[in-house]
């Protein structure tokens, strides 16, 4: 006979799983913007004059609102995916005091907002593309460096998770062991945009192999991997609380 599970349990198992798939409809949101609507993929050319880059957001307005609005779209359902990974931090530093998920859950939200900003600022720049080419590009370049190079809070945010893993105690392990390790591993990825500002060409540029392509994988990477890690300890908790059996029936 299947004991009866209080009703707060399956509300807490659901609620994690509808918060932690929120990490899929980040990655649709910005790789629809970013390939289809926007054709950022790669992204404008920081070598490009004023004029340059006024054109072609005279010759792509709506591509680029649609885009900016997708962008955004991708931004806030970071948010959900975010506190799932905080939740599952909790259970291993505890419900009282747990200052590693509470870095990830602040560092997360710059995180989200270095991706937010940007698609305002595209938008913003589309909204009148009239208007003196020198505004359309400031706006387009502080979009861009916001999006490329706003590493910080991603790199803390990361760095928090791999301490908070790796200090697991054996009696109370959630995460495996090998995704502390990948933490910091994405940690130094996330570096490659530090010298976005410092250049208009080769592989360091925003839309250069190594500031763009290179932090593109590590990002959406650690998505993916994050979403399956996060999932898959949030099954572990439904079966530690006998949800799981109970769902099967």
């Amino acid at each position: 006979m299947t004991q009866k599970i209080p009703y707060k349990y399956p509300y807490l198992i659901q609620s994690q799983l509808i918060s932690v798939n929120f990490a899929i409809a980040t990655i649709l949101f910005m790789m629809i913007a970013m390939v289809f609507v926007g054709r950022w993929f790669p992204p404008i050319a920081p070598n490009l004059d004023a004029e340059q880059v006024a054109l072609l957001f005279q010759e792509n307005t709506n591509n680029y609102r649609f885009g900016g609005l997708l962008i955004t779209l991708g931004a806030a359902c970071f948010w959900p995916f975010g506190v799932a990974i905080t939740e599952q931090m909790k259970r291993v530093e505890g419900y009282q005091h747990h200052p590693m998920a509470t870095i990830q859950l602040f560092s997360l939200n710059t995180t989200i907002c270095a991706i937010f900003v940007p698609g305002m600022l595209w938008m913003a720049a589309a909204f009148r593309p009239e208007r003196m080419p020198d505004v359309t590009q400031a706006l387009n370049d502080l979009g861009w460096l916001t999006f490329i190079g706003a590493f910080p809070p991603a790199v803390i945010q990361t760095l928090s998770i791999a301490y908070c893993v790796l200090n697991q105690t054996d009696s109370n392990r959630i995460f495996p062991k090998w995704f502390g390790y990948f933490n910091l591993w994405v940690a130094t990825g996330f570096l490659t945009g530090a010298l976005v500002p410092f250049t208009k060409e080769g592989a360091f540029a925003w839309n250069g192999l190594i500031a763009f392509w290179v932090a593109a994988t590590f990002f959406f990477g650690w998505i993916i991997v994050s979403w399956y890690v996060v999932r898959q300890c949030i099954f572990q908790q439904a079966e530690a609380l006998g949800f799981k059996q109970e769902l099967s029936e």
